[in-house]
């Protein structure tokens, strides 16, 4: 009586711990950004982050990134979560800001958020 017990016992020990929460989680080692801007001329649509400036501001963190081509996203917050104000500059261009962009994390990476800033020109 006592053995078959210890049995059920084992067993329900066994089965109750294989809820699957304690699988480890696997991360890879790559760089993610939380912050991905995209740079366009409000009137015609067409590419324009070659030489806009965009600035991403949370609390004492500031963080400054220069577009070097048209068609290239200007990126920034790597690995950083939090709620940035982000702003975008351009020589010619009225200044681009959004607040409060909030940039989650998993438990391996930040969560890209993906932004579109249309400059309308002066």
């Amino acid at each position: 009586m006592m053995r078959n017990f210890l049995s059920r016992l084992l067993l329900l020990g066994i089965f109750t711990g294989c809820d699957g929460s304690t699988d480890p989680v696997m991360c890879t080692k790559e760089l993610r950004f939380g912050i991905q801007m995209e740079v366009v001329n409000a009137e015609s649509g067409n590419p324009s982050a070659a030489g806009a400036t965009m600035t991403l501001n949370e609390g004492a963190y500031f963080e400054s990134t220069v577009g070097i081509e048209d068609n290239s996203m200007l990126i920034g917050a790597p690995e950083r979560a939090g709620t940035y104000i982000v702003t975008v500059a351009r020589s010619g261009y009225h200044t681009w800001i959004q607040t409060d962009v909030v940039v989650t994390a998993d438990e391996c990476h930040v969560q890209t958020v993906s932004l579109r800033a249309e400059l309308e020109p002066i």
